[in-house]
């Protein structure tokens, strides 16, 4: 009877291996533990990592996509966990947000559905525009959300309305007007994938796009920089991975190089990542967001690093008829009134701020 067990797993492991070899790298342990030595030091006493709700949030994605302890990252008794719930209130401003404590909290083994006083779940349920299939108008937070949802529990109008708003180019932009970015059509790829939503078509199409961007450096770009990026380099990883590709394969390489060895050309010697290389510019150091982004795709990992479990809730709770409590006088000296609206904006102006985001989009947080 051993022998037979033997013998179908052995059979079993030669059936899976094409399949396995054909999306993934060997992992770059090495190269991960650094960096995950590094971020440490950027974690404070509250067990927050850089200030940051996002990279406390990918940190613990990375943790486990690394086979790391969550528990054993902590500093004065606190782990990242700890900051999640003691920062709760603060962590869901959009349905991006809520999608990425989902997964960190789904990551961590923890129960979504009852986490710090909250269903997440349900909290995402309430971002669901159900007349538009979306839960952000930004294609990038939408996906995050998407890629939270428990198995079978994405509405088939989501899924159409990520598919929809792929581009000519096979790209998918952040959000209306910016232009097919790598960043976001990796993260829609994903979420696609994850909802078994993704078609050969678009696959194909976002794919073909994915290849326009990949600079000499193996690694890519943004949108048409001409230099390829850390942040970029992890997500077309995780990506690649997602859709069945070797990201270090001889598809995806050039003259030998490819993302994931342009993705180690951004780890200075302390284990930190850097949105530039060591020795590129008098300024150049590792930035916490750069390193939270790297962890997975140097697992050979794409998100989510751990399937949500549950029911999606089908509908959202009407808002609750309390009355509101009655306003405390305020002296007429000090009394102000409430700030509605926003100031007018020239027109040049408003241009210039739109020119300066896009820009900025390089280095998004969430």
């Amino acid at each position: 009877m051993n022998r037979l067990i033997v013998a179908l797993a052995a059979a079993a492991c030669a059936a899976l291996g094409p399949a396995l070899a054909a999306s993934a790298f060997t992992p770059q342990t090495t190269a991960a533990n650094q960096a995950l030595t590094w971020l440490h030091t950027q974690q404070s006493a509250d067990g927050t990592v850089a200030g940051s709700a996002s990279r406390t949030e990918e940190t613990v994605f990375g943790l486990v996509a690394n086979g790391a302890s969550v528990a054993d990252f902590a500093t004065s008794g606190k782990t990242a966990v700890d900051s999640l719930r003691s920062h709760i209130a603060g962590e869901e401003q959009s349905a991006g947000n809520i999608g990425s404590l989902i997964m960190a909290v789904s990551a961590a083994e923890l129960d979504p559905t009852s986490f710090a006083g909250h269903n997440l779940l349900q909290d995402l349920a309430c971002t669901y525009v159900a007349s538009t299939g979306a839960y952000n108008a930004q294609l990038f937070n939408d996906a995050l959300a998407v890629l939270a949802i428990p198995s079978g529990g994405v509405p088939a109008k989501a899924v159409d309305f990520l598919s929809g708003q792929q581009q000519a180019d096979g790209g998918w932009e952040f959000a209306a007007g910016f232009g097919s970015d790598t960043n976001t059509t990796s993260i829609v790829l994903m979420a696609l994938e994850s909802a078994n939503g993704l078609t050969s078509v678009a696959k194909d199409r976002a794919l073909a796009y994915l290849k326009t961007q990949q600079q000499p450096s193996g690694g890519f770009d943004y949108a048409v920089s001409g230099d390829s990026d850390p942040n970029s380099d992890a997500a077309v990883i995780e990506a690649l991975l997602a859709a069945g590709q070797d990201p270090a394969g001889t598809t995806w390489s050039l003259a030998g190089k490819n993302a994931v060895t342009d993705l180690l050309t951004f780890q200075y010697s302390n284990g930190g990542f850097g949105f530039g290389r060591p020795g590129s510019s008098a300024t150049a150091a590792p930035d916490p967001f750069s390193t939270t982004q790297a962890l997975p795709a140097l697992a050979s990992h794409s998100l989510p690093v751990t399937r949500t479990a549950g029911t999606m809730p089908s509908s959202c709770p009407a808002p609750s008829t309390t009355p509101a409590a009655t306003p405390t006088p305020v002296s007429p000296s000090t009394q102000r009134l409430a700030q509605t609206g926003s100031p007018a904006v020239p027109a040049v102006v408003l241009g210039l701020c739109l020119i300066a985001l896009g820009w900025r989009l390089r280095r998004r947080t969430q």
